[in-house]
């Protein structure tokens, strides 16, 4: 199966109509239909593979997968130039595709095909319903739910700066929500409820919340949209990718913070570091790295 067959085949799994998956992807729906024939952009393929808990099968988590095609193609005894040529392209395709990992699917796919890379995606452990999510949860929703106390600290740690309109994309059981200062005017999103983060167009001057880790990059990119502050709940690896930094690089946003989370008791020790990132807009300063202190009981 191809990997353009395998997008198809876990939106239906997953109950998603094109139009579904291209409102949370932030794509059209013309563009979801391309990716599903083997067309379209690596960057819009990019933007898919998170909400259909996909990735790349890479070594290092911060790796691309340009950088593997480079080794294979080299492995196989392959120039640039010669891979260039037997796949339909010229060299600077090739070196764009290899050094940023960007160009077009079907050269993409024209490549795996050639480097005999016959199983390029994997399922992330958030859909493999291991791992970083701990396993009481539906790993189908993405439910991960935060301990009460642990989300008053974090906003308790952060409160000191948030002023105006603050909303909870992903309120869950209200863990951040009901912890929100009482001199804020409150807003919350939950898509069990109706309510859709990503269909959200109202600005507000904070976002703040555990975040479905599995659509970590369509909500920075909906959160950077709507607000100039946002405060994610995740694992420092899934916000500090390169594409996560690019991301943040070119929508004029930095990481202010980095507090530091002890893995709350019921959670998977997985040996990544949580935390609880301050996203600014605006801000290109060093990152500031704290630990939270708190009586949540950890594990």
């Amino acid at each position: 199966m191809s990997f353009f067959e395998i997008l198809r085949a876990e939106r239906v799994g997953r109950g998603l109509t094109q139009a579904e998956l291209a409102s949370r992807a932030k794509i059209s729906i013309p563009t979801v239909r391309a990716l599903e024939s083997g067309a379209g952009t690596i960057l819009s393929l990019e933007a898919v593979l998170p909400i259909l808990g996909l990735r790349w099968r890479v070594t290092e988590p911060a790796e691309h997968m340009g950088r593997v095609l480079a080794e294979r193609r080299r492995a196989r005894g392959f120039s640039q130039e010669a891979l260039a040529r037997k796949i339909g392209c010229n060299r600077v395709t090739v070196i764009a595709l290899e050094s940023e990992f960007s160009g077009r699917v079907a050269t993409l796919a024209a490549a795996l095909r050639l480097l005999r890379i016959r199983k390029p995606l994997e399922r992330s452990d958030l859909a493999k319903g291991r791992g970083l999510v701990p396993p009481k949860n539906d790993a189908e929703q993405d439910r991960v739910m935060t301990p009460p106390d642990l989300a008053k600290a974090i906003i308790e740690h952060f409160s000191h700066a948030m002023a105006g309109r603050v909303l909870d994309p992903s309120r869950g059981e209200g863990a951040f929500f009901d912890h929100f200062p009482d001199n804020l005017e409150r807003h919350w999103c939950e898509i069990s409820e109706g309510r859709d983060f990503l269909s959200w167009a109202d600005q507000v001057e904070w976002v703040v919340t555990n975040p479905p880790w599995s659509e970590l990059r369509a909500f920075t990119h909906h959160a950077m949209q709507v607000s100039e502050n946002i405060v994610w709940l995740a694992p420092l690896t899934n916000l500090t990718t390169k594409a996560r930094l690019r991301d943040l690089k070119e929508a004029g946003f930095g990481i202010a913070e980095l507090l530091f989370v002890d893995t709350p008791k019921g959670w998977p020790q997985s040996g990544f570091q949580i935390v609880a990132a301050h996203l600014k807009k605006g801000y290109a300063g060093y990152w500031k790295v704290t630990q939270l202190r708190t009586g949540v009981q950890t594990a």
